[in-house]
């Protein structure tokens, strides 16, 4: 019998962030999701050609809405921080935020993505939302 669970059943990937560098400001994700619904989420970013005295930090932000108005850091840290060892160096990062980890008032979440230095490197950040809390949470296409 073949596995009746699928990925797209499970987990909706959404568009996060892309952009050509991140040497002039913080990438911010385009939206802030909303976790009424979803138990679980899951950031990856992505960034290639990271200098040896560089890093990346994705750290995830909580809001009160879906523009990522009244941001905040969460009280409990999800944080992913990856140093390069040498120039060219592909770097994954992962951060995710469960929905007891919000403070009061906050039912929203992005990320951003920041480095220490200048980084003129190529970087991505995706959503994956997970674990629908209610049947009428299907995840849609």
């Amino acid at each position: 019998m073949g596995n009746i669970h699928t990925f797209t059943s499970h987990v909706r990937p959404r568009y996060g962030v892309i952009d050509a560098s991140i040497d002039a400001a913080t990438l911010v994700t385009a939206e802030f999701v909303d976790m009424s619904n979803y138990d679980l989420v899951v950031f990856q970013a992505v960034a290639s050609n990271v200098t040896s005295a560089s890093y990346l930090t994705l750290q995830v932000w909580q809001a009160t809405a879906t523009d990522g108005s009244g941001s905040a850091t969460l009280a409990t840290p999800s944080t992913a921080i990856s140093t390069a060892t040498h120039a060219t160096h592909v770097h994954i990062l992962t951060a995710q935020v469960r929905g007891e980890d919000l403070s009061s008032g906050y039912r929203y979440v992005g990320a951003k993505l920041a480095a220490n230095a200048s980084v003129p490197a190529p970087c991505a950040i995706v959503i994956n939302q997970m674990r629908a809390r209610y049947k009428q949470a299907t995840l849609p296409a």
